[in-house]
């Protein structure tokens, strides 16, 4: 099967998308609280900073998952920024960022999220609220780099080598991931989008458009492999319980992407860890429990006790 794979693939090479190219933009406008940052890898990364420029709160840095963008924070970062800068970044690859080829295993995604946090000039810790896949990355930017993280909020966290659904791993071999992605990574975004939800009719019209669009921005397909093969955990997840700084953990109930089993793991391995459950809440709590997320974000923050 593998050998048929790889034949058929490249076969099909020549017609596979690739990254984006030096001279092609993505379209982005910018405004008065967005920005660019070009890290040392030679990534562009989208970057929204807002709140006040000064204060006794923490800034925040949010990321993330996997073929989303900085636009899932909505529901809560208008509520983080009242007290607290938050910087809302797309992840390379996705959103507005850049779509170029490189590494994209989450120890350098978090050397560009130093990178950003260096040029927005926030050069102290700040707190981290992530979703999903991009939870894998902020757990390598805390183990990484300790002395800019102080308290880390992860929603749904993707970080373990057996969430790695069959469709990944196959897109691991030459030519196979090429052919799968180019094929089916922008099939019915509408469709599967919804699906991570335990009540759809939550997901608005305006972030499915906002995510179809972001699919149509040169390099996408290409850039978006790249990110899926470079999600190997097995090295980094022995790493976890070496952890130093205080977890939140924020788990729906009903998530069938990343199920609760895997949060209930991370709970016991992190050394300093909360586990909390959002009863009848599929994979995106701060979307469809955006109150209960809120309060249970700013109390962790704040430094509430349990």
């Amino acid at each position: 099967m593998r050998a048929l794979l790889c034949c058929i693939a490249a076969c099909l090479l020549p017609a596979c998308a690739s990254f984006q190219q030096p001279g092609e933009a993505l379209g982005a406008r910018l405004g008065p609280d967005s920005r660019y940052v070009h890290t040392r890898s030679g990534r562009a990364i989208y970057t929204e900073v807002r709140g006040p420029a000064e204060g006794t709160a923490t800034p925040v840095l949010l990321v993330h998952g996997f073929a989303s963008n900085h636009d899932v924070w909505r529901p809560l970062e208008p509520a983080l920024r009242e007290r607290r800068r938050t910087i809302n970044v797309d992840l390379p690859g996705f959103g507005w960022s850049s779509r170029t080829d490189g590494d994209y295993s989450p120890a350098a995604l978090a050397s560009d999220l130093v990178d950003v946090l260096d040029a927005v000039g926030t050069t102290g810790p700040v707190d981290v609220v992530a979703h999903s896949w991009g939870s894998s990355v902020s757990l390598a930017l805390a183990l990484d780099h300790p002395d800019r993280v102080r308290r880390v909020v992860l929603v749904g966290a993707w970080i373990y080598d057996e969430q790695i659904p069959p469709f990944f791993r196959w897109a691991r071999l030459p030519g196979v991931g090429e052919m799968l992605f180019s094929g089916f990574y922008h099939e019915r975004p509408d469709e599967r989008f919804p699906l991570a939800f335990e009540d759809p009719s939550v997901v608005s019209q305006e972030l499915v458009d906002a995510i179809e669009r972001s699919f149509d921005r040169p390099g996408t397909s290409r850039a978006a492999l790249a990110a899926a093969r470079g999600q190997c955990f097995l090295q980094l997840q022995t790493r976890y319980r070496t952890v130093t700084q205080p977890f939140l953990l924020l788990w729906g109930a009903e998530d069938h992407v990343a199920l609760l089993r895997h949060g209930q793991r991370l709970a016991r391995e992190i050394p300093d860890a909360r586990l909390t459950v959002v009863p009848a809440v599929g994979h995106f709590p701060m979307i469809e429990a955006a109150g209960v997320t809120r309060r249970e974000v700013l109390s962790f923050l704040d430094g509430s006790p349990r």
